[in-house]
C-alpha cells in the first residue's frame, strides 16, 4: 500500500518548518514550503523505493482528496491567481 503524503504526515511539517527558516522565516509563503517538502519527500521516497521517478510518467503526489485537502488546494490557486 502506498503512503499519501497528507497535512498530517511528521515528515512534510518538519521539511516545511526547515525551508522555511532556510528561507528566513517568511510570513506568507507557508503554502508554498508546504508544497515543496511534500514534492521533495514524495521523490525521495518514490527514489527509495524504485518507484516512478520526477520526469517519469506516474510522477506526482497523490493527494487525498477530502474537504480540508480541497480547500487547502483552492486557497493555494486562489493566491496563485492573486498575483501575489
Amino acid at each position: 500500500m502506498e503512503h499519501t503524503l497528507g497535512p498530517d504526515d511528521p515528515r512534510v511539517r518538519d521539511r516545511a518548518y526547515e525551508i522555511w527558516e532556510r528561507e528566513g522565516r517568511p510570513d506568507d509563503r507557508h503554502l508554498d514550503h508546504w508544497t515543496q517538502a511534500a514534492r521533495e519527500i514524495g521523490e525521495e521516497d518514490r527514489h527509495n523505493a524504485g518507484g516512478p521517478h520526477a520526469n517519469g510518467p506516474d510522477a506526482g503526489l497523490q493527494a487525498p482528496d477530502d474537504a480540508a485537502a480541497r480547500n487547502q488546494r483552492e486557497a493555494a490557486d486562489h493566491l496563485g491567481q492573486s498575483g501575489g
